[in-house]
């Protein structure tokens, strides 16, 4: 297994060296217009002179935080009204057309309204990113608690957990697969509708700072942008996997691939 995962990381490393290669060599061979198609050192050395002044500091902790907060109210809301909306069916044939109606409706068609009502400040950005996490989120968490298995909930109940604790200790962990996928799926979605948020109106952020180099013509820092936006898709993904890990340290074990070692010591007892 530890070999395996070496090769892994061994080929990952391997496979994005090459990529950043062939740019670099791409970008200086002349074949390309080099202020169009930056090379990687270059995006790196306005990287650095951003960083150095401040400046890319101040837009990543802007995004950072409506990221955080958008997902962080978007996901709470999503995981109670899915659970609630799987547990009550008069409450699911009350509202259910009105959710799968704004479902429908994509999240960027709501910037400009999300203007309107809340201004270019912070709480139209927290909005928007909370509405786009959302329905990923509630789709996941209705589908889970709906499909829990009866038979927990009946064992539970006939060992005195009933009503919210029913919900709490026994529903809600069966979910948690799907809970998971949505959340997961979620923290993408935030980073979409964030940076459409910052492209609509920002005094700061990733976005903003994509739009305002494509205004005055520094590709190399829309570069910058972009690559900081990648860098915090990939880093919240890593941290979300590793946090799952720690609290749920059963989650997925049993994808987990059985030891050579131990198959053939079971192997020889059972033959024994």
């Amino acid at each position: 297994m530890v070999a395996r995962i070496d090769r892994l990381t061994v080929a990952g490393i391997l496979g994005t060296a090459i990529f950043f290669l062939a740019w670099e060599a791409l970008s200086r061979s002349g074949l390309v217009n080099a202020v169009m198609l930056p090379a990687p050192s270059m995006i790196l050395t306005s990287a650095w002179e951003l960083l150095a002044s401040g400046e890319l500091l101040r837009h990543f902790g802007a995004s950072l935080f409506r990221a955080a907060v958008g997902f962080a109210a978007g996901a709470a809301l999503a995981v109670a009204l899915g659970t609630a909306m799987a547990r009550l069916p008069l409450l699911h044939g009350a509202i259910n057309p009105l959710v799968q109606m704004f479902r429908a409706v994509p999240s960027l068609a709501f910037v400009p309204l999300a203007i309107f009502w809340f201004g270019i400040g912070e709480t139209s950005k927290i909005f928007l990113v909370a509405w786009g996490v959302f329905f990923p989120v509630w789709v996941n968490t209705y589908l889970g608690v709906r499909d829990a298995s009866p038979l927990l909930g009946r064992a539970a109940a006939s060992l005195g957990a009933r009503g919210w604790r029913n919900v709490v200790f026994v529903v809600l962990p069966g979910a948690l697969p799907f809970i998971i996928a949505g959340l997961r799926v979620g923290l993408s979605v935030a980073l979409v509708v964030l940076v459409a948020a910052e492209l609509a109106g920002a005094a700061y952020g990733v976005g903003y700072l994509i739009q305002m180099s494509q205004q005055v013509f520094r590709v190399d820092h829309m570069f910058v942008g972009l690559a900081v936006l990648g860098l915090m898709g990939f880093g919240a993904d890593v941290l979300f996997e590793r946090a799952v890990r720690a609290l749920l340290p059963w989650y997925g074990v049993e994808r987990a691939p059985r030891r050579r070692d131990g198959g053939e010591a079971a192997g020889a007892q059972r033959a024994g």
